[in-house]
């Protein structure tokens, strides 16, 4: 076809030479096989002087991938952002307990220095927030300790981010992995070297307290009795929260969106929305005009040269559209110019017809509530208490605080997995046996009772 399919004349409106259909496709991303290969079967990339390293996924892309994809869905991150949040609550606190009525009542610890000076040297409230972002999109987590030269205490306990980490193939004597591997090459899909990794022993995942007192000589070796010093003084604690079936890198629960086509779908709504708002014409009317229309035209006004027919054409163009548009002609009646042919019959030389607009707007409204409630059941987020909810879901305020309490009673378990570092650093620093470790809870209340309207509260008691 030579000519184009439809081209303008005058301002908003088209003339079209042939009858045209004008689609738009839509690519969906596919999810569903990001985890195909379980990494029970991976095999390790050899890696000069260690047994090698296995791969993060099958393509040893898994965190940046997941990484991308939360990025690209605005329910997602901020469900994922929200679950850090909430699990964060009041930061790490060290208390002691002691007993009040048969009551284990817990009371922060203001006069502990060393703790003190231990949480402040080492910004605990920065860690736990890192920590809690590793756990909620891997639920890996990697905390490294270092110990003082004389191993008397550990002084530095330090994130490690799970993008960069990969672990070393089990030893098959043991069935332990023995050491973490530490490179930004990991996450940019380049195979480090030896050279590029930092490479550092892994405590036992199931005893770091043991296992760490034996490495550094306080308590003897398992198998021979022997008290032993490695000489070593870095460590990393390998954490986060148990998947079944994975040994090396686990598995969230919430990865079931990308596997389900939950997730595609819910990229897909605004895809398909603004293909139809780029493609879609909204036109009120349409105007047929017969081939001999213009030139009864040119021959009654005398019009002669190609130039004065184009500049003719384009000023009744011009004349069409100002009477279709515009608030001054709203109410008037339309008008058809017909001829007759010779044997009687009509023939319009121009006929104007109304188009009814299809697209009303609020296309996929339902399907987006159902799957951003979809993406919200899969990640452990109650909808209404982040403020996104269908028609006529609201709820009222003590159903909102009751559900943050339940929310937050419920991170118990994932706060539990990252406090274990700290109570490693207690066993070898000698800090006293009535020293715990807590995430107190942000629990909402009423402004009658708190003007804040927030108190912290751990272990069910005030503090």
């Amino acid at each position: 076809m030579t000519e184009p399919i439809y081209h303008t004349e005058g301002s908003g409106l088209a003339f079209f030479n042939v009858s045209a259909a004008e689609g738009a496709a839509v690519v969906m991303e596919n999810s569903r096989d990001m985890f195909a290969k379980p990494d029970a079967n991976a095999k390790s990339v050899p890696l000069e002087g260690y047994r090698g390293y296995i791969p993060w996924g099958a393509s040893d892309d898994t965190p940046q991938t997941v990484i991308t994809k939360v990025g690209k869905s605005p329910d997602l991150s901020t469900n994922l952002l929200f679950n850090i949040n909430a699990a964060y609550g009041n930061g790490i606190m060290a208390v002691r307990k002691t007993v009040v009525k048969n009551k284990l009542v817990y009371s922060p610890v203001i006069d502990n220095k060393e703790i003190n000076e231990f949480f402040r040297n080492n910004d605990i409230d920065g860690f736990l927030n890192e920590q809690l972002v590793d756990l909620n999109y891997f639920y890996n987590t990697f905390a490294e300790i270092i110990l003082s030269k004389d191993k008397t205490k550990v002084v530095e306990l330090t994130h490690k981010e799970a993008s960069f980490s990969r672990f070393e193939e089990m030893n098959p004597d043991t069935g332990k992995i023995e050491n973490h591997f530490y490179s930004a090459k990991f996450y940019s899909n380049e195979t480090p070297s030896a050279s590029d990794i930092v490479a550092t022993p892994v405590l036992d995942r199931k005893n770091p307290t043991l296992d760490l007192l034996r490495r550094i000589g306080r308590e003897p070796d398992a198998k021979t009795g022997k008290v032993r010093d490695e000489k070593k003084f870095r460590y990393i604690i390998a954490g986060g929260f148990h998947s079944p079936g994975r040994f090396y890198y686990q598995k969230p629960n919430w990865y079931s969106l990308f596997e389900s086509g939950w997730y595609d779908f819910a990229l897909l709504i605004p895809e398909l929305k603004k293909a139809l708002l780029n493609n879609q014409m909204t036109i009120k009317y349409m105007v047929y005009i017969n081939e001999k229309y213009f030139p009864a035209i040119f021959s009654e006004e005398g019009i002669t040269t190609d130039k004065d027919r184009k500049a003719r054409i384009k000023k009744e163009y011009e004349n069409i559209q100002d009477f279709l548009s515009g608030a001054k002609n709203t109410g008037k009646a339309t008008i058809s110019k017909i001829k007759y042919t010779p044997d009687g019959k009509e023939e319009p030389m121009i006929r104007i017809v109304p188009i009814e607009n299809h697209f009303k707007g609020g296309e996929y409204i339902e399907d987006s509530e159902e799957v951003s409630n979809i993406l919200g059941y899969g990640t452990g987020v109650h909808s209404s208490i982040i403020g996104s909810h269908g028609k006529s879901k609201t709820i009222n305020g003590t159903e909102a605080r009751e559900l943050f309490i339940i929310k937050q009673a419920m991170l118990k378990p994932f706060r539990d997995r990252l406090l274990k570092p700290l109570y490693v650093i207690k066993a070898v620093n000698s800090w006293p046996e009535d020293i715990d470790f807590t995430i107190p809870n942000m629990e909402l209340t009423t402004l009658d009772k708190n003007s804040s309207g927030v108190t912290n509260t751990t272990g069910g008691q005030e503090i």
